[in-house]
């Protein structure tokens, strides 16, 4: 998720237009502050999205996690063990011939598609448009 995050921000923070961030710096504001109450904010709605889509990517790729992050049925312990991923137990439950199996594959999709939503509804609240 980390690329695709770094990447879109570093594209939204030059979006923002120079002109504004000289008005910024007319008016008196520091460096520091024209990029954290001006620039920042005005990047915002293109950071969430950039966020949005790195969780929805991360969460419904399952052959990086099963050759990368291996898998593992137990908590996390370690940077160098097997890590649990909801996306591989989908995989995995969804190959076997057991009926309660397949119906917790079912509920593992459900739950991923229920991130993804959240994760978009909260970019679509953080970013709305406020009318004073």
């Amino acid at each position: 998720m980390l690329p695709t995050i770094v990447r879109t921000t570093l594209e939204a923070l030059k979006i923002v237009p120079q002109d504004v961030r000289w008005a910024s710096v007319g008016i008196g504001a520091s460096n520091y502050a024209t990029v954290l109450q001006v620039v920042v904010p005005a990047a915002l709605p293109a950071i969430l999205t950039g966020v949005t889509l790195a969780v929805a990517r991360a969460s419904g790729e399952t052959a990086p996690l099963i050759f990368t992050a291996l898998s593992s049925p137990f908590w996390f312990t370690g940077l160098w063990e097997p890590t649990p991923t909801l996306s591989v137990l989908v995989y995995n439950f969804a190959l076997v011939p057991f009926p309660a199996l397949k119906e917790l594959a079912w509920a593992g999709a459900l739950i991923l598609v229920l991130m993804v939503l959240t994760t978009n509804i909260l970019a679509r609240l953080a970013t709305r448009q406020k009318v004073y």
